[in-house]
């Protein structure tokens, strides 16, 4: 009952302001991706082990010991960092999916039709999902994670250069952990979720993603600090 009504709430603001919709919606999951991954960090640092998602980390990124960390404080200009990237590029991604929507376009199944025709369309549509996914996945996810790790590279470092290291230490990791996870989850979304919706089943499943995501971007922050200290030193 809670869920029809939310999907009912968020169709209304869909149709009224798409765009302002999806941006608040991207906004708000990606903020709760980055402080569910700060309070898994404050946790494995607590254990004094590490978790599923760290030992996922590149070898040069991992901390040779975890400290025991004090009590919990969110790093709320983080926080706010992924929650502006998420803001911001919705509009992009949303601009994205009706594109692959217009480029490769399913069949609409006649009425009255044929048990042949209803399997001739059913695998058209297979077809065209397997097409948009390929098409995002070759195309828009690599691009993704470069815009990602560029911006928060030059967001905490107020330099190109910080950037570059960004890209550098964390942009393979991350597309290769990509295609392990996204081909399969983005077939789905194009398959069975209406357009409107596409852009918030991948943003919630990718609460998941963006703790990851949140995880390498501040291990390679932190090996980019490191490395900077002990060339002064």
């Amino acid at each position: 009952m809670v869920v029809k009504r939310l999907v009912r709430v968020y169709q209304a603001s869909y149709d009224k302001r798409p765009i302002l919709t999806l941006c608040c919606t991207n906004g708000m999951l990606g903020m709760i991706g980055d402080g569910v991954a700060q309070g898994i960090s404050y946790r494995d640092g607590v254990k004094k082990h590490h978790s599923f998602v760290h030992n996922q980390l590149p070898s040069d990124l991992q901390p040779d010991d975890v400290p025991a960390p004090g009590s919990f404080h969110p790093d709320f200009a983080r926080n706010a960092r992924f929650a502006g990237y998420n803001f911001s590029v919705a509009p992009i991604a949303g601009t994205w999916y009706m594109f692959l929507d217009r480029f490769f376009p399913v069949p609409a199944t006649p009425a009255n039709a044929s048990a042949a025709v209803m399997k001739s369309v059913k695998r058209t549509g297979d077809l065209v999902a397997l097409k948009r996914m390929a098409l995002d996945q070759s195309l828009f996810a690599p691009a993704g994670l470069l815009l990602f790790f560029t911006t928060m590279g030059i967001a905490e470092t107020r330099s190109l250069e910080g950037a570059k290291e960004k890209l550098r230490d964390a942009f393979v990791p991350a597309l290769i952990s990509n295609y392990k996870v996204w081909p399969l989850i983005q077939w789905i979304n194009f398959k069975f979720m209406p357009l409107p919706f596409r852009l918030p089943f991948v943003s919630s499943l990718g609460i998941l993603w963006n703790i990851y995501l949140s995880w390498l971007n501040n291990a390679a922050k932190q090996h980019e600090e490191h490395v900077h200290n002990h060339q002064k030193s």
